[in-house]
């Protein structure tokens, strides 16, 4: 029997556990966008850009641990689509993207010319894709379809994940093909090797015999699912574990071996026990700059660092000093760790300083300075946020200063998440991760941002309202960009442009954009007003968009800030020395 090549792309997608997908349509994609209304097992999202898409699909990925599809059309529907697949690469999740394109017979590949277009809406998508995602092809033969397919989501699902990408000229959409003449599926064979169990154990050893032991985990270990494996691991290991920097929900806080994120926001709790460790285990934490800070001779300088990665190229970053590479995938190496027998050694009055670091240096260090009658102190808001959430609650994280400050509160309870676009860092993730999230969960959501994040994709509130999704907003008002006057303060002497309604960006009538979706509006103006407000936010049963009237000033702190030494000099300090700074002789008392 002849079938479509559009319809076996969604049957490829269904037989794989791919249910989802979120486009937007256009006649590059006619075929396809045909295919998606037939195929009855496919749950279709439509929004209103294909930016969108593609951070949805992030968003998703990133809570299920699960891959969605994205379809948008050719030309200027990929090119739109661009931004979130870029965050994807960058924080390493799966998706697959379909895009159209125009007749293969009529287009700039089959030319052969560096023509800059042929057909109309063309533009050459994968060059331009090829250096954000793992595998990026063309489809020139129809009889390839499910062998592509295949081979893309394998790919994309092995070792560090990451996006796929496949154009489908219009011609070969709607080819007919016979069942039987389909090419089959290659073997797929992972370039990842297993980890050795000898290594996993060598590793495990040092830091049992290690006095100050901490094992330092990244966003590796939520985007590749892996919570409760390393939930396990750090029960088993009885040591002191850490967060990255700007990672959310890897680990939770009541877990009496947690102590926090750390980075160049630090918080200073999980930077004094970093500092003070003589051996570190790295596992799914490429040690980027917002981990190690720009002084990377100072990281961990009392420790040996193993590292754990499935990215060959990681470890042997210029400025890292790694005693030991482990080569393999985080799930290969916590299946060989639970095999492992250890020695254990007593950490316990590692553990005691730990948790009088944990007692003496507060997440809401900042909550200090809020007075009741002022404008909303971001800290004292997450405090009261933290308080009367859910247990389960699930978070989406915009791009602005508030929500540097939850990414180094974290979160409490095991079930909580909290999903930002850690690497890429994109306004507009906010409102499009939190349909995905979801559309991922099927529960309630709520979108935290700031209000020039918001008017990215403002439109995608259409899409929420459109679909019923639960989703409750809420968006920090500074007037414009807060990071880029602070960064203005520090450089230029206060002086700023574009950041602000008297530089040249000014913002709506919240109250008026919650109206007219639908959405029930709260705002709350003072510190004194914070509790009351999350309260009525929360009990709401409907969509709620409550606007929060932030601090104009308000910087995030503790954080790595370089400073002139006494010789005038430049200094940049290691991750234990963070501003605002603490007196040397409380600085030397936490250091061992």
């Amino acid at each position: 029997m002849k079938k479509r090549v559009a319809d076996v792309v969604m049957e490829t997608l269904i037989e794989f556990g791919i249910t989802k997908c979120f486009a937007v349509v256009g006649g590059g994609a006619m075929h396809l966008n045909n295919a998606m209304l037939v195929c009855k097992d496919m749950d279709k999202y439509f929004h209103h850009h294909e930016q969108a898409c593609a951070m949805a699909a992030e968003a998703y990925a990133k809570y299920s641990g699960r891959m969605a599809a994205v379809c948008v059309t050719s030309g200027p529907g990929a090119t739109n689509a661009l931004t979130g697949v870029l965050g994807a690469w960058q924080d390493s999740l799966p998706m697959i993207v379909f895009s159209g394109q125009v007749r293969y017979e009529i287009s700039v590949q089959k030319s052969g010319m560096p023509l800059r277009y042929r057909g109309i809406q063309e533009y050459e998508i994968i060059p331009a894709v090829k250096n954000m995602t793992k595998y990026a092809i063309m489809l020139t033969d129809p009889l390839a379809v499910k062998r592509e397919i295949v081979k893309a989501i394998q790919i994309a699902m092995d070792g560090r994940r990451g996006p796929v990408w496949l154009d489908i000229p219009q011609d070969i959409q709607n080819a007919r093909v016979e069942e039987e003449d389909f090419y089959k599926p290659e073997q797929f064979s992972s370039p990842i090797p297993p980890v050795q169990d000898i290594e996993v154990k060598d590793v495990l050893d040092a830091l049992q015999r290690a006095k100050r032991p901490c094992i330092l985990a990244g966003s590796g270990i939520v985007n590749s699912h892996l919570r409760e494996e390393f939930s396990e691991f750090v029960d088993k290991m009885q040591i002191p574990a850490i967060g990255g920097a700007w990672v959310v929900d890897n680990f939770y806080l009541e877990h009496p071996l947690y102590f926090g994120s750390s980075g160049n926001i630090g918080p200073r709790t999980g930077n004094f026990i970093l500092q003070n460790a003589d051996v570190v285990l790295v596992l799914g934490n490429s040690l980027g700059f917002r981990q190690t800070g720009f002084n990377q001779e100072g990281f961990a300088q009392r420790a040996k660092v193993y590292m754990v990665d499935a990215d060959p190229y990681e470890a042997k970053k210029p400025g890292l000093k790694i005693e030991k590479w482990i080569y393999g995938d985080l799930k290969s190496f916590f299946r060989s760790s639970f095999t492992c027998k250890l020695n254990k050694e007593d950490h316990e009055e590692w553990i005691t300083y730990c948790n009088r670091l944990k007692k003496e240096f507060t997440s809401f260090e900042g909550a200090k300075k809020a007075k009741e009658s002022e404008r909303v102190c971001m800290y004292y808001f997450w405090e009261m946020f933290q308080k009367y959430e859910p247990e389960d609650s699930i978070l989406t994280l915009g791009n602005n200063t508030a929500n540097s400050a939850k990414m180094q509160v974290g979160v409490l309870k095991k079930e909580q998440r909290a999903m930002g676009n850690y690497s890429c860092g994109s306004m507009g993730y906010d409102l499009p991760a939190a349909i995905g999230a979801a559309v991922a969960s099927g529960k309630r959501v709520f979108c935290v941002t700031g209000d020039g994040s918001f008017m990215m994709n403002l439109q995608e509130l259409q899409t929420m309202v459109h679909y019923h999704l639960p989703i409750s907003i809420v968006i920090f008002n500074n007037e414009g960009y807060g990071a880029i006057r602070q960064t203005s303060k520090s450089f230029f002497d206060g002086a700023y442009i574009g950041a602000s309604p008297d530089t040249g960006v000014s913002f709506p009538e919240f109250k008026k954009i919650a109206q007219a979706f639908g959405f029930q509006y709260l705002c709350c103006e003072t510190n004194g007003h914070v509790e009351e407000k999350l309260k009525a936010f929360f009990a709401s049963k409907e969509r709620v968009l409550l606007e929060v009237m932030q601090a104009l000033d308000d910087p995030v702190v503790p954080k790595v800030m370089s400073r002139l030494d006494e010789n005038g000099k430049m200094l940049t300090p290691a991750l234990q020395d963070m501003y605002p700074f603490l007196e040397k002789n409380e600085l030397e008392k936490w250091m061992l």
